[in-house]
């Protein structure tokens, strides 16, 4: 089985995300003592771990976008007829070329 590379990078920053939130809140409402980073740590350690799991299923459950044909910027190239005499890559703006 392959290291699960997606797994060990989602989770801890799930983690620290939760643990953050705990911080920034508890700072926010006074209080300064080590109770409080320690209650973080259990809360970003119960929030996280599960929310980082979650999502890195979902995120492997998901299809991935199909790529376009064309290796240009423009999706719907591949679609229309190119000629490559004509350098207009995309149609001009609403106010170019108006005096």
């Amino acid at each position: 089985m392959a290291f699960p590379y997606l797994r060990s990078t989602i989770v801890p920053l799930a983690v620290g995300c939760f643990a953050g939130v705990a911080v920034i809140a508890g700072l926010t409402a006074g209080l300064y003592g080590w109770q409080l980073f320690a209650v973080a740590g259990i809360i970003g350690l119960a929030g996280g771990i599960p929310f980082g799991l979650w999502s890195t299923r979902r995120m492997r459950a998901t299809t991935p976008l199909a790529r376009p044909e064309s290796p240009t910027m423009d999706p719907s190239a591949s679609i229309r007829e190119v000629d490559p005499r004509r350098a207009e890559p995309y149609p001009p703006a609403p106010d170019q070329g108006r005096a």
